[in-house]
């Protein structure tokens, strides 16, 4: 395999597949707790619930569905009970991004700063024109919101091996967010 850089400004220019697969249907990530998780994507992304299920079931682990966007997200324990994100690893894998206007970019920064939610960004990219900000959700899952929007370079700090980049602290964006009122989740 060889490095490939796309042409400018092609990120949506999607072909369609010989299978017929229209994209991705979603993403589940491993939490502690179920109602906390929720609660946070809920106030931190502007998540709706869609589906739940196994509270009170036997035999089934608690987990979620939301929308976010278009994504939908699972949020669940894991039925092994241990299979839960590394809160140490300084991999940027794996993670769940999210794609978003350059607008809503500095929307949600403002915003998961606000509920005081660390994150790292604007980052830009070595070539290719995405812009993204990293954080965490409480239970160590690694978020990115992205854009490929025209992005003012000069607001952003360049992604990548040093001297021309700089790396990503994943560990300082670890936090304990809890909800400002404890409330049950709405459903």
């Amino acid at each position: 395999m060889e490095n490939l850089n796309p042409k400018p400004w092609t990120r949506h220019q999607v072909p369609s597949n010989t299978l017929g697969l229209t994209g991705m249907d979603h993403a589940a990530l491993a939490v502690q707790d179920v109602e906390r998780a929720v609660r946070f994507y809920q106030e931190a992304l502007g998540a709706e619930v869609y589906y739940a299920t196994g509270f009170g079931e036997r035999g089934r682990v608690a987990h979620v569905f939301m929308h976010v966007g278009t994504v939908l997200l699972q949020v669940g324990y894991p039925n092994d009970g241990k299979t839960f994100a590394d809160r140490h690893s300084q991999s940027h894998w794996p993670h769940v991004a999210f794609g978003a206007s350059a607008e809503a970019l500095d929307r949600v920064s403002e915003h998961l700063r606000g509920l005081g939610v660390p994150f790292s960004g604007p980052r830009s990219h070595l070539n290719v024109e995405a812009v993204s900000i990293y954080f965490k959700d409480p239970d160590g899952n690694k978020l990115e919101v992205c854009t490929w929007d025209p992005y003012p370079m000069e607001k952003t700090d360049l992604l990548g091996p040093p001297p021309e980049g700089k790396g990503l602290d994943w560990e300082a964006l670890n936090h304990d967010w809890r909800p400002v009122v404890e409330q049950p989740v709405a459903t």
